[in-house]
């Protein structure tokens, strides 16, 4: 078998030694019984590199929305998230569109290799065995291994260990996959109980003739309440489920960062002024404009509604009479915006936990809102290729800071 752009052959079964079968057999129960998405490729990418001997591994998925290969996981020199490689011009585009494994003992010298990955992570690929991911429907994806030790050239037996890896593989990312889906829907219908039974405690109330007109008018108010908190939540729950899903596209446009702040201060005034809580802006006078050589690019409903999120949250759990600054300031080629608030704080051990789906801190569990504000934030944030970080004094206060990636017009 040439090594050099060799398409592989599916290979015998004797082809692999009965300690690597033993091995596969292993794996194939870890990977029935792992349903978390993130700890399953971890472990797929943690056996791929150990059975072939590999420096390094990555797994791409296929976005079923776009039809692009995203890099999902890697290990040894890790993908910058969100890195997109082409599916008609790339190694692991020709796997997952061929469906057939494909061994590269020059990558440099191929004119598929997706070099821009390289240079991100400052790691040299030299050799390349990269397999389908396959299920009953087709592929979903590619597995690659980079670097056999000591230069050797991929084998048969990598190529079958590989190949039987991907096959569990594909069927266990699936499962994961679902089971996150019915998990969520679970966590979802939770959270729509109480809501609900409270619209239903009050419609009862309300069927009873010896209420009195001010009771029956408390109980009308409380139920238009409920009512307002249950499409919210609904709202919340779809918003969160296409971010999920990947269904959302945001728009990359330039964004004149003064003006989204401003009108995030106007849509939250009215919030504040009921709990005396007065919000200001520390706004330099350089910030990213529409026509500014630096630019902020994305999509700005969607970071006004990051920013009213964090100060929402920061006017709900805020003191009376407390006080709001939103802060933005130019670090290079990244732009912050922060708000900071004069709240009682957030422990280290609840900060932890803050942008997972649902989570409140112990204490607020009766505040209103979805459990989802600060994850749909933090995939927003995300999808611009930024990031959340959060710093809290118990007793003093709390900042939310967002960092996003700026760029040069043209």
């Amino acid at each position: 078998m040439q090594i050099e752009d060799s398409l592989v052959q599916s290979p015998t079964p004797d082809v692999i030694s009965s300690e690597s079968f033993q091995r596969l057999l292993e794996i194939s129960t870890l990977l029935s019984s792992t349903l978390n998405l993130e700890e399953l490729l971890s472990l797929v990418l943690e056996v791929s590199t150990e059975l072939t001997d590999s420096q390094k591994a990555s797994i791409l998925l296929v976005d079923k929305k776009t039809g692009q290969l995203h890099f999902t996981a890697s290990k040894g020199g890790e993908v910058p998230a969100g890195v997109v490689v082409p599916l008609d011009n790339s190694i692991a585009g020709w796997v997952v569109q061929n469906g057939k494994s494909l061994i590269l003992g020059d990558v440099q010298g191929d004119s598929r290799f997706y070099a821009e990955v390289d240079e991100d992570t400052e790691f040299v690929t030299r050799s390349m065995l990269a397999v389908p991911l396959k299920t009953s429907k087709g592929p979903i994806g590619a597995l690659e291994v980079l670097n056999k030790t000591n230069d050797a050239p991929y084998t048969q037996q990598d190529v079958a260990l590989l190949e039987a890896l991907a096959s569990q593989s594909a069927v266990a990312i699936i499962n994961a996959r679902l089971f996150h889906q019915s998990d969520l829907l679970a966590e979802i219908m939770h959270e729509l109980k109480t809501p609900l039974m409270a619209i239903s405690a009050a419609s009862e109330l309300l069927m009873r003739p010896e209420l009195p007109v001010e009771k029956y008018r408390s109980v009308v108010g409380m139920i238009q309440g409920e009512t307002t908190r249950l499409s919210n939540m609904t709202k919340d729950f779809l918003d969160f489920a296409r971010l999920e899903s990947g269904r959302v596209r945001l728009a990359n446009e330039p964004v004149a960062v003064a003006a989204v702040v401003n009108d995030v201060i106007k849509l939250a005034q009215s919030q504040a002024s009921e709990r005396q809580i007065r919000i200001t802006d520390d706004l330099p006078s350089n910030l990213p404009s529409l026509d500014s050589p630096l630019r902020l690019m994305g999509d700005a409903d969607r970071l006004k509604q990051v920013l009213l999120n964090l100060v929402s949250n920061a006017i709900k759990y805020n003191v009376e009479n407390g006080r709001i600054t939103i802060a933005a300031r130019l670090h290079g080629q990244e732009l912050s915006l922060s708000v900071t608030d004069t709240g009682p704080g957030i422990s280290a051990a609840d900060k932890e936990h803050l942008f997972e789906r649902f989570y409140r801190i112990p204490g607020s569990e009766g505040a209103e809102g979805s459990g989802l504000g600060l994850s749909i934030a933090n995939k927003i944030v995300e999808e611009h290729n930024g990031r959340i970080e959060v710093t809290s004094t118990v007793g003093e206060g709390t900042t939310f800071t967002v960092f996003l990636p700026l760029s040069m017009a043209g």
